[in-house]
Protein backbone atom coordinates (compact mmCIF):
# COMPACT_ATOMS: atom_id res chain seq x y z
CA UNK A 1 0.00 0.00 0.00
CA UNK A 2 2.85 2.40 0.73
CA UNK A 3 4.30 1.73 -2.70
CA UNK A 4 0.95 2.39 -4.35
CA UNK A 5 0.59 5.64 -2.38
CA UNK A 6 4.03 6.83 -3.46
CA UNK A 7 3.33 6.05 -7.09
CA UNK A 8 -0.03 7.79 -6.82
CA UNK A 9 1.68 10.87 -5.41
CA UNK A 10 4.16 10.82 -8.28
CA UNK A 11 1.39 10.68 -10.87
CA UNK A 12 -0.44 13.40 -9.00
CA UNK A 13 2.60 15.65 -9.09
CA UNK A 14 2.93 15.14 -12.83
CA UNK A 15 -0.72 16.08 -13.37
CA UNK A 16 -0.30 19.21 -11.25
CA UNK A 17 2.67 20.30 -13.35
CA UNK A 18 0.63 19.87 -16.53
CA UNK A 19 -2.33 21.70 -14.99
CA UNK A 20 -0.14 24.60 -13.90
CA UNK A 21 1.36 25.01 -17.36
CA UNK A 22 -2.06 24.81 -18.98
CA UNK A 23 -3.47 27.47 -16.65
CA UNK A 24 -0.61 29.83 -17.44
CA UNK A 25 -1.26 29.36 -21.14
CA UNK A 26 -5.01 29.71 -20.76
CA UNK A 27 -4.93 33.22 -19.31
CA UNK A 28 -4.53 35.02 -22.58
CA UNK A 29 -6.91 37.83 -21.71
CA UNK A 30 -5.82 41.41 -22.13
CA UNK A 31 -4.51 43.21 -19.07
CA UNK A 32 -6.07 46.65 -18.79
CA UNK A 33 -4.23 47.76 -15.64
CA UNK A 34 -0.75 46.47 -16.35
CA UNK A 35 2.22 48.19 -14.85
CA UNK A 36 4.22 50.57 -16.98
CA UNK A 37 7.45 48.87 -15.98
CA UNK A 38 7.69 45.57 -14.17
CA UNK A 39 10.81 45.02 -12.08
CA UNK A 40 12.05 41.49 -12.65
CA UNK A 41 15.42 41.69 -10.95
CA UNK A 42 16.35 38.11 -10.13
CA UNK A 43 19.16 39.21 -7.82
CA UNK A 44 16.74 40.56 -5.23
CA UNK A 45 14.22 37.81 -5.85
CA UNK A 46 11.33 40.28 -5.84
CA UNK A 47 8.22 39.20 -7.70
CA UNK A 48 5.76 41.89 -8.80
CA UNK A 49 2.40 41.02 -10.19
CA UNK A 50 1.68 42.36 -13.70
CA UNK A 51 -1.62 43.87 -12.52
CA UNK A 52 -1.19 47.14 -10.68
CA UNK A 53 -3.98 46.68 -8.11
CA UNK A 54 -2.35 43.50 -6.72
CA UNK A 55 -0.31 44.58 -3.73
CA UNK A 56 2.64 42.83 -2.12
CA UNK A 57 1.51 43.90 1.34
CA UNK A 58 -1.10 41.12 1.41
CA UNK A 59 0.62 37.84 0.45
CA UNK A 60 -1.93 35.26 -0.62
CA UNK A 61 -1.48 31.89 1.01
CA UNK A 62 -2.17 28.40 -0.19
CA UNK A 63 -5.22 26.61 1.14
CA UNK A 64 -6.38 23.01 1.11
CA UNK A 65 -6.09 22.74 -2.67
CA UNK A 66 -2.77 20.91 -2.47
CA UNK A 67 -4.50 18.11 -0.55
CA UNK A 68 -7.11 17.45 -3.25
CA UNK A 69 -6.79 14.49 -5.62
CA UNK A 70 -6.07 14.93 -9.34
CA UNK A 71 -8.99 16.18 -11.48
CA UNK A 72 -10.99 17.25 -8.41
CA UNK A 73 -11.48 20.54 -10.23
CA UNK A 74 -12.36 20.23 -13.89
CA UNK A 75 -9.44 20.64 -16.25
CA UNK A 76 -10.14 22.85 -19.24
CA UNK A 77 -8.50 20.52 -21.73
CA UNK A 78 -9.06 17.03 -20.39
CA UNK A 79 -12.19 17.34 -18.27
CA UNK A 80 -12.98 15.33 -15.16
CA UNK A 81 -12.01 11.71 -14.72
CA UNK A 82 -13.93 9.60 -15.61
CA UNK A 83 -15.39 11.58 -18.55
CA UNK A 84 -18.96 12.79 -18.08
CA UNK A 85 -21.46 15.27 -19.48
CA UNK A 86 -19.81 18.05 -17.43
CA UNK A 87 -16.74 18.11 -19.67
CA UNK A 88 -15.66 21.61 -20.76
CA UNK A 89 -18.58 23.15 -18.86
CA UNK A 90 -16.69 25.79 -16.89
CA UNK A 91 -15.46 29.22 -17.78
CA UNK A 92 -11.76 29.58 -18.55
CA UNK A 93 -11.32 31.74 -15.43
CA UNK A 94 -12.97 29.17 -13.15
CA UNK A 95 -10.15 27.10 -11.77
CA UNK A 96 -8.48 26.18 -8.55
CA UNK A 97 -8.02 29.80 -7.49
CA UNK A 98 -11.70 30.65 -8.02
CA UNK A 99 -12.82 28.12 -5.38
CA UNK A 100 -10.09 28.59 -2.79
CA UNK A 101 -10.59 26.77 0.49
CA UNK A 102 -8.78 28.05 3.58
CA UNK A 103 -6.53 25.84 5.69
CA UNK A 104 -7.98 24.45 8.88
CA UNK A 105 -7.65 27.02 11.68
CA UNK A 106 -9.92 26.66 14.68
CA UNK A 107 -10.01 26.15 18.45
CA UNK A 108 -12.02 22.97 17.96
CA UNK A 109 -10.14 19.68 18.09
CA UNK A 110 -11.08 17.20 15.34
CA UNK A 111 -9.69 13.96 14.00
CA UNK A 112 -7.01 14.09 11.33
CA UNK A 113 -7.87 13.60 7.68
CA UNK A 114 -5.80 10.39 7.44
CA UNK A 115 -7.50 8.78 10.43
CA UNK A 116 -10.92 9.87 9.23
CA UNK A 117 -10.33 8.41 5.75
CA UNK A 118 -9.04 5.11 7.19
CA UNK A 119 -11.76 4.68 9.82
CA UNK A 120 -13.33 1.20 10.13
CA UNK A 121 -15.93 0.31 7.57
CA UNK A 122 -18.16 -1.64 9.96
CA UNK A 123 -19.09 -0.41 13.45
CA UNK A 124 -21.66 -1.32 16.10
CA UNK A 125 -23.09 2.20 16.18
CA UNK A 126 -25.05 4.21 13.64
CA UNK A 127 -23.40 7.50 14.59
CA UNK A 128 -20.06 8.83 15.71
CA UNK A 129 -19.15 8.87 19.35
CA UNK A 130 -18.28 12.58 19.39
CA UNK A 131 -17.84 15.62 17.20
CA UNK A 132 -14.11 14.91 17.23
CA UNK A 133 -14.58 11.48 15.66
CA UNK A 134 -17.12 12.82 13.14
CA UNK A 135 -14.68 15.53 12.00
CA UNK A 136 -17.56 17.97 12.39
CA UNK A 137 -17.84 21.47 13.79
CA UNK A 138 -20.90 23.48 14.83
CA UNK A 139 -20.40 27.05 13.70
CA UNK A 140 -22.61 29.99 12.86
CA UNK A 141 -21.80 33.27 11.10
CA UNK A 142 -23.30 36.08 13.12
CA UNK A 143 -24.49 39.41 11.80
CA UNK A 144 -21.47 41.15 13.32
CA UNK A 145 -19.16 38.98 11.21
CA UNK A 146 -21.21 39.70 8.08
CA UNK A 147 -21.07 43.43 8.76
CA UNK A 148 -17.31 43.18 9.21
CA UNK A 149 -16.90 41.39 5.89
CA UNK A 150 -18.97 43.97 4.04
CA UNK A 151 -17.23 46.91 5.73
CA UNK A 152 -13.84 45.47 4.81
CA UNK A 153 -15.05 45.06 1.22
CA UNK A 154 -16.16 48.70 1.02
CA UNK A 155 -12.89 49.96 2.49
CA UNK A 156 -10.69 47.86 0.20
CA UNK A 157 -12.62 48.83 -2.93
CA UNK A 158 -12.44 52.51 -2.04
CA UNK A 159 -8.69 52.37 -1.36
CA UNK A 160 -8.04 50.43 -4.58
CA UNK A 161 -10.06 52.95 -6.62
CA UNK A 162 -8.15 55.89 -5.15
CA UNK A 163 -4.87 54.14 -5.89
CA UNK A 164 -5.85 53.48 -9.50
CA UNK A 165 -6.80 57.09 -10.21
CA UNK A 166 -9.50 58.40 -12.53
CA UNK A 167 -10.66 55.54 -14.80
CA UNK A 168 -11.66 57.88 -17.63
CA UNK A 169 -8.19 59.42 -17.95
CA UNK A 170 -6.46 56.16 -18.87
CA UNK A 171 -6.59 55.30 -22.57
CA UNK A 172 -6.86 51.50 -22.44
CA UNK A 173 -9.35 51.38 -25.29
CA UNK A 174 -12.09 50.32 -22.84
CA UNK A 175 -13.63 51.77 -19.70
CA UNK A 176 -12.23 50.13 -16.59
CA UNK A 177 -12.24 51.11 -12.92
CA UNK A 178 -8.74 49.69 -12.34
CA UNK A 179 -10.17 47.37 -9.70
CA UNK A 180 -10.94 43.66 -9.41
CA UNK A 181 -13.72 42.12 -7.37
CA UNK A 182 -12.17 38.68 -7.75
CA UNK A 183 -8.96 39.86 -6.07
CA UNK A 184 -10.76 41.69 -3.25
CA UNK A 185 -12.98 38.70 -2.51
CA UNK A 186 -9.89 36.48 -2.43
CA UNK A 187 -8.19 38.78 0.12
CA UNK A 188 -11.31 38.97 2.31
CA UNK A 189 -11.74 35.20 2.22
CA UNK A 190 -8.19 34.68 3.43
CA UNK A 191 -8.58 37.28 6.19
CA UNK A 192 -11.75 35.67 7.60
CA UNK A 193 -10.59 32.13 6.81
CA UNK A 194 -13.61 31.28 4.66
CA UNK A 195 -14.06 30.14 1.06
CA UNK A 196 -14.17 32.69 -1.73
CA UNK A 197 -17.66 31.59 -2.71
CA UNK A 198 -18.94 32.23 0.82
CA UNK A 199 -17.27 35.63 0.98
CA UNK A 200 -18.82 36.60 -2.37
CA UNK A 201 -22.25 35.46 -1.22
CA UNK A 202 -22.06 37.43 2.03
CA UNK A 203 -20.98 40.59 0.21
CA UNK A 204 -23.80 40.30 -2.32
CA UNK A 205 -26.46 39.66 0.34
CA UNK A 206 -25.25 42.54 2.50
CA UNK A 207 -25.35 44.79 -0.54
CA UNK A 208 -28.97 43.81 -1.12
CA UNK A 209 -29.78 44.57 2.50
CA UNK A 210 -28.16 48.00 2.28
CA UNK A 211 -30.30 48.81 -0.74
CA UNK A 212 -33.44 47.75 1.15
CA UNK A 213 -32.66 50.35 3.80
CA UNK A 214 -33.61 53.07 1.30
CA UNK A 215 -37.18 51.78 1.12
CA UNK A 216 -39.30 53.65 3.70
CA UNK A 217 -41.89 50.86 3.68
CA UNK A 218 -39.46 47.99 4.36
CA UNK A 219 -38.33 47.23 7.90
CA UNK A 220 -35.17 45.25 8.55
CA UNK A 221 -35.65 43.21 11.70
CA UNK A 222 -32.32 43.60 13.43
CA UNK A 223 -33.86 42.41 16.69
CA UNK A 224 -34.89 39.08 15.15
CA UNK A 225 -31.41 38.53 13.75
CA UNK A 226 -29.83 39.29 17.12
CA UNK A 227 -32.21 36.86 18.84
CA UNK A 228 -31.40 34.07 16.35
CA UNK A 229 -27.66 34.64 16.74
CA UNK A 230 -27.93 34.45 20.52
CA UNK A 231 -30.05 31.27 20.52
CA UNK A 232 -27.76 29.49 18.06
CA UNK A 233 -24.73 30.47 20.14
CA UNK A 234 -26.35 29.04 23.26
CA UNK A 235 -27.19 25.81 21.46
CA UNK A 236 -23.63 25.34 20.20
CA UNK A 237 -22.24 26.05 23.66
CA UNK A 238 -24.47 23.42 25.25
CA UNK A 239 -23.57 20.79 22.64
CA UNK A 240 -19.83 21.26 23.08
CA UNK A 241 -20.18 21.23 26.86
CA UNK A 242 -22.08 17.94 26.70
CA UNK A 243 -19.25 16.34 24.73
CA UNK A 244 -16.53 18.00 26.78
CA UNK A 245 -14.85 19.53 23.70
CA UNK A 246 -13.62 22.98 22.76
CA UNK A 247 -16.08 25.40 21.23
CA UNK A 248 -14.76 27.07 18.01
CA UNK A 249 -16.56 30.32 19.06
CA UNK A 250 -16.33 31.76 15.53
CA UNK A 251 -17.37 30.60 12.08
CA UNK A 252 -15.05 28.07 10.46
CA UNK A 253 -15.26 26.11 7.23
CA UNK A 254 -15.55 22.34 7.30
CA UNK A 255 -12.36 20.48 6.37
CA UNK A 256 -12.50 19.23 2.81
CA UNK A 257 -11.86 15.68 3.99
CA UNK A 258 -15.18 15.67 5.89
CA UNK A 259 -17.29 16.95 3.00
CA UNK A 260 -17.43 13.60 1.20
CA UNK A 261 -15.67 14.88 -1.91
CA UNK A 262 -12.56 12.78 -1.30
CA UNK A 263 -12.47 9.06 -1.91
CA UNK A 264 -11.11 6.62 0.64
CA UNK A 265 -7.43 5.86 0.21
CA UNK A 266 -7.93 2.11 0.37
CA UNK A 267 -10.47 2.09 -2.47
CA UNK A 268 -8.74 4.61 -4.75
CA UNK A 269 -7.37 2.01 -7.14
CA UNK A 270 -7.53 -1.75 -7.49
CA UNK A 271 -4.31 -1.97 -9.52
CA UNK A 272 -1.18 -3.58 -8.09
CA UNK A 273 2.21 -2.17 -9.08
CA UNK A 274 5.66 -3.41 -8.24
CA UNK A 275 8.42 -1.31 -6.76
CA UNK A 276 12.01 -1.84 -5.74
CA UNK A 277 13.00 -2.09 -2.10
CA UNK A 278 15.54 0.68 -2.67
CA UNK A 279 12.76 3.29 -3.04
CA UNK A 280 12.43 5.49 0.04
CA UNK A 281 8.67 5.94 0.26
CA UNK A 282 8.72 8.56 3.02
CA UNK A 283 11.27 10.73 1.21
CA UNK A 284 9.31 10.41 -2.02
CA UNK A 285 6.06 11.47 -0.34
CA UNK A 286 7.73 14.48 1.31
CA UNK A 287 9.29 15.50 -2.00
CA UNK A 288 5.98 15.34 -3.85
CA UNK A 289 4.15 17.27 -1.13
CA UNK A 290 6.79 19.99 -1.17
CA UNK A 291 6.58 20.17 -4.96
CA UNK A 292 2.79 20.50 -4.80
CA UNK A 293 3.04 23.41 -2.36
CA UNK A 294 5.55 25.18 -4.60
CA UNK A 295 3.29 24.64 -7.61
CA UNK A 296 0.27 26.01 -5.74
CA UNK A 297 2.12 29.09 -4.48
CA UNK A 298 3.50 29.81 -7.95
CA UNK A 299 0.03 29.44 -9.45
CA UNK A 300 -1.39 31.95 -6.96
CA UNK A 301 1.39 34.47 -7.65
CA UNK A 302 0.91 34.25 -11.43
CA UNK A 303 -2.89 34.20 -11.40
CA UNK A 304 -4.47 36.87 -13.63
CA UNK A 305 -7.57 38.29 -11.95
CA UNK A 306 -10.70 39.36 -13.79
CA UNK A 307 -10.81 43.14 -13.82
CA UNK A 308 -13.87 45.36 -13.51
CA UNK A 309 -14.35 46.41 -17.11
CA UNK A 310 -17.38 47.97 -18.79
CA UNK A 311 -18.37 45.28 -21.29
CA UNK A 312 -20.27 47.86 -23.34
CA UNK A 313 -16.94 49.34 -24.46
CA UNK A 314 -15.18 46.05 -25.24
CA UNK A 315 -15.68 44.37 -28.61
CA UNK A 316 -15.73 40.63 -29.16
CA UNK A 317 -13.11 38.77 -31.15
CA UNK A 318 -13.81 38.41 -34.86
CA UNK A 319 -12.06 36.45 -37.57
CA UNK A 320 -11.26 37.40 -41.16
CA UNK A 321 -14.67 36.20 -42.39
CA UNK A 322 -16.53 38.66 -40.16
CA UNK A 323 -14.13 41.48 -41.05
CA UNK A 324 -14.65 40.82 -44.74
CA UNK A 325 -18.43 41.01 -44.35
CA UNK A 326 -18.11 44.29 -42.47
CA UNK A 327 -15.94 45.77 -45.22
CA UNK A 328 -18.30 44.52 -47.93
CA UNK A 329 -21.24 46.25 -46.28
CA UNK A 330 -19.37 49.55 -46.22
CA UNK A 331 -18.39 49.13 -49.88
CA UNK A 332 -21.97 48.39 -50.93
CA UNK A 333 -23.55 51.06 -48.76
CA UNK A 334 -24.57 53.25 -51.73
CA UNK A 335 -25.60 50.47 -54.10
CA UNK A 336 -29.32 51.34 -54.05
CA UNK A 337 -28.93 55.13 -53.91
CA UNK A 338 -30.79 57.16 -56.56
CA UNK A 339 -28.85 59.82 -58.46
CA UNK A 340 -30.41 62.79 -60.26
CA UNK A 341 -28.68 64.93 -62.87
CA UNK A 342 -28.95 68.70 -62.82
CA UNK A 343 -27.83 71.24 -65.41
CA UNK A 344 -26.20 70.50 -68.74
CA UNK A 345 -24.74 67.16 -69.64
CA UNK A 346 -21.23 68.60 -69.56
CA UNK A 347 -21.67 69.94 -66.03
CA UNK A 348 -23.69 67.12 -64.45
CA UNK A 349 -24.29 67.32 -60.73
CA UNK A 350 -25.53 64.24 -58.94
CA UNK A 351 -27.58 64.34 -55.78
CA UNK A 352 -27.68 61.18 -53.69
CA UNK A 353 -31.01 60.30 -52.12
CA UNK A 354 -30.89 57.58 -49.49
CA UNK A 355 -33.58 54.95 -49.94
CA UNK A 356 -32.62 52.52 -47.15
CA UNK A 357 -35.47 53.75 -44.94
CA UNK A 358 -38.24 54.92 -47.26
CA UNK A 359 -40.15 57.96 -46.03
CA UNK A 360 -43.59 57.29 -44.58
CA UNK A 361 -46.24 59.81 -45.65
CA UNK A 362 -48.11 61.61 -42.92
CA UNK A 363 -51.38 59.95 -42.05
CA UNK A 364 -50.35 56.57 -43.41
CA UNK A 365 -49.82 55.11 -39.95
CA UNK A 366 -50.08 56.75 -36.52
CA UNK A 367 -47.04 57.50 -34.44
CA UNK A 368 -46.43 55.70 -31.13
CA UNK A 369 -48.18 56.61 -27.88
CA UNK A 370 -51.51 57.49 -29.46
CA UNK A 371 -50.01 59.56 -32.27
CA UNK A 372 -47.99 61.65 -29.79
CA UNK A 373 -44.57 60.32 -30.77
CA UNK A 374 -41.84 58.29 -29.22
CA UNK A 375 -41.13 59.65 -25.71
CA UNK A 376 -43.47 62.59 -26.37
CA UNK A 377 -41.35 63.84 -29.25
CA UNK A 378 -43.61 64.88 -32.17
CA UNK A 379 -43.39 62.86 -35.38
CA UNK A 380 -40.87 60.36 -34.12
CA UNK A 381 -41.03 56.60 -34.07
CA UNK A 382 -39.48 53.96 -31.92
CA UNK A 383 -35.86 53.00 -32.67
CA UNK A 384 -35.33 50.11 -35.04
CA UNK A 385 -34.65 46.58 -33.95
CA UNK A 386 -31.06 45.55 -33.35
CA UNK A 387 -30.12 42.39 -35.22
CA UNK A 388 -27.26 40.11 -34.15
CA UNK A 389 -25.63 37.42 -36.29
CA UNK A 390 -22.87 34.97 -35.52
CA UNK A 391 -20.57 34.32 -38.46
CA UNK A 392 -19.61 30.63 -38.77
CA UNK A 393 -17.45 29.10 -41.49
CA UNK A 394 -18.91 25.61 -41.83
CA UNK A 395 -16.12 24.46 -44.14
CA UNK A 396 -13.47 25.33 -41.58
CA UNK A 397 -15.58 23.74 -38.87
CA UNK A 398 -15.72 20.43 -40.74
CA UNK A 399 -12.07 20.68 -41.83
CA UNK A 400 -10.13 22.13 -38.87
CA UNK A 401 -6.65 23.29 -39.83
CA UNK A 402 -3.80 21.13 -38.60
CA UNK A 403 -6.03 18.14 -37.91
CA UNK A 404 -6.23 14.80 -39.69
CA UNK A 405 -9.92 14.33 -38.84
CA UNK A 406 -12.53 15.82 -41.14
CA UNK A 407 -16.25 15.62 -41.74
CA UNK A 408 -19.54 16.46 -40.14
CA UNK A 409 -18.88 14.18 -37.19
CA UNK A 410 -15.89 16.32 -36.22
CA UNK A 411 -18.06 19.44 -36.44
CA UNK A 412 -20.74 17.81 -34.29
CA UNK A 413 -18.17 16.94 -31.63
CA UNK A 414 -16.90 20.50 -31.62
CA UNK A 415 -20.42 21.83 -31.18
CA UNK A 416 -21.22 19.38 -28.39
CA UNK A 417 -17.94 20.15 -26.61
CA UNK A 418 -18.74 23.86 -26.52
CA UNK A 419 -22.41 23.40 -25.55
CA UNK A 420 -23.62 24.78 -28.88
CA UNK A 421 -21.16 27.68 -28.86
CA UNK A 422 -19.39 26.84 -32.10
CA UNK A 423 -17.09 29.85 -32.16
CA UNK A 424 -16.03 32.34 -29.52
CA UNK A 425 -17.64 35.70 -30.20
CA UNK A 426 -17.44 36.47 -33.95
CA UNK A 427 -20.72 38.37 -33.79
CA UNK A 428 -21.89 41.32 -35.90
CA UNK A 429 -24.62 43.83 -35.07
CA UNK A 430 -26.87 45.56 -37.64
CA UNK A 431 -28.81 48.66 -36.63
CA UNK A 432 -30.05 51.60 -38.69
CA UNK A 433 -28.42 50.17 -41.80
CA UNK A 434 -24.93 49.97 -40.28
CA UNK A 435 -22.97 46.83 -39.46
CA UNK A 436 -20.41 46.79 -36.68
CA UNK A 437 -18.67 44.36 -34.35
CA UNK A 438 -20.73 43.41 -31.29
CA UNK A 439 -19.66 44.32 -27.79
CA UNK A 440 -19.27 41.80 -25.01
CA UNK A 441 -22.41 43.14 -23.32
CA UNK A 442 -24.43 42.55 -26.50
CA UNK A 443 -22.94 39.08 -26.91
CA UNK A 444 -24.05 38.10 -23.40
CA UNK A 445 -27.67 38.77 -24.43
CA UNK A 446 -27.60 36.19 -27.22
CA UNK A 447 -28.09 32.43 -27.08
CA UNK A 448 -24.42 31.80 -27.93
CA UNK A 449 -23.11 33.80 -24.99
CA UNK A 450 -20.07 32.72 -23.01
CA UNK A 451 -20.20 29.97 -20.45
CA UNK A 452 -21.09 31.49 -17.10
CA UNK A 453 -18.16 32.49 -14.96
CA UNK A 454 -19.40 31.24 -11.61
CA UNK A 455 -16.94 33.20 -9.52
CA UNK A 456 -18.05 36.45 -11.23
CA UNK A 457 -21.75 35.56 -11.15
CA UNK A 458 -21.74 35.31 -7.36
CA UNK A 459 -21.19 39.06 -6.93
CA UNK A 460 -22.76 40.21 -10.19
CA UNK A 461 -25.15 42.71 -8.59
CA UNK A 462 -22.70 44.47 -6.31
CA UNK A 463 -20.13 44.62 -9.09
CA UNK A 464 -22.62 46.26 -11.46
CA UNK A 465 -23.48 48.82 -8.76
CA UNK A 466 -19.77 49.56 -8.27
CA UNK A 467 -19.30 50.08 -12.00
CA UNK A 468 -22.20 52.53 -12.13
CA UNK A 469 -20.77 54.42 -9.18
CA UNK A 470 -17.31 54.76 -10.68
CA UNK A 471 -18.15 55.27 -14.36
CA UNK A 472 -21.56 56.93 -14.24
CA UNK A 473 -21.25 58.76 -10.88
CA UNK A 474 -24.37 57.08 -9.50
CA UNK A 475 -25.16 58.06 -5.90
CA UNK A 476 -26.76 55.71 -3.41
CA UNK A 477 -26.42 52.52 -5.41
CA UNK A 478 -23.36 51.08 -3.66
CA UNK A 479 -21.96 51.03 -0.15
CA UNK A 480 -23.49 51.81 3.21
CA UNK A 481 -26.95 53.40 3.19
CA UNK A 482 -29.00 55.20 5.83
CA UNK A 483 -32.10 53.40 7.02
CA UNK A 484 -35.21 55.51 6.37
CA UNK A 485 -37.99 53.21 7.57
CA UNK A 486 -41.14 55.02 8.68
CA UNK A 487 -43.05 53.25 11.44
CA UNK A 488 -46.74 53.11 10.43
CA UNK A 489 -49.22 54.56 12.89
CA UNK A 490 -51.90 52.25 14.26
CA UNK A 491 -55.39 53.75 14.42
CA UNK A 492 -56.17 52.24 17.83
CA UNK A 493 -52.97 53.56 19.36
CA UNK A 494 -53.51 57.09 18.02
CA UNK A 495 -57.06 57.20 19.40
CA UNK A 496 -55.93 55.92 22.79
CA UNK A 497 -53.17 58.55 22.90
CA UNK A 498 -55.71 61.31 22.11
CA UNK A 499 -58.09 60.04 24.79
CA UNK A 500 -55.32 59.96 27.41
CA UNK A 501 -54.32 63.50 26.49
CA UNK A 502 -57.95 64.65 26.85
CA UNK A 503 -58.26 62.94 30.23
CA UNK A 504 -55.05 64.57 31.43
CA UNK A 505 -56.36 67.95 30.30
CA UNK A 506 -59.69 67.47 32.08
CA UNK A 507 -57.91 66.38 35.24
CA UNK A 508 -55.76 69.50 35.21
CA UNK A 509 -58.82 71.69 34.64
CA UNK A 510 -60.67 70.16 37.58
CA UNK A 511 -57.67 70.69 39.82
CA UNK A 512 -57.55 74.37 38.86
CA UNK A 513 -61.28 74.79 39.58
CA UNK A 514 -60.88 73.25 43.03
CA UNK A 515 -58.06 75.64 43.81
Amino acid sequence: MATMAALAFTARGTSLRKCSSSLVGAVGSRLFSTRASVDTDDSEGAHKHPQSFVTDEVPLEDGELSDLPPFFHQNLRRGPSPPSHAKHSRHQNDGRDAYWRPPWKSRADIISAEDFANRPRVTFSEHFASLHDAMATLTWMTQNEKDGIYQMYCDLMTVMAEKGGDPKKDSWGVLTTNTSHEYIVRVIAQHYNITTSRAAGVIQLQHNEEQLKKDPNFKIRHDVQAYVDARVRDNHREVYQSYGEKDPMTFVEDPVASTGFLAREDVGSAAVMGSSDLVDIDALVKKVKRMEKDEASMRIKNHIYVEDVDDRTRNVKVDKEAKRLEKSQKALAGLYDITKARGDQEEKETVSIKTKVPPIPEGASPYPDNNVGYQETPKTRRPRWKFAAQIINTHTLENPPGSSQHGKRVAAKTKARRHGRIVDGNTLIEKDGEIRVATVAELEQTSWKHVRNESEFMFKGVKAAWMRRQLEQEVGGWGRQEEVYNEPEVEGESESEDSTENEDGEAEGSDNNEK
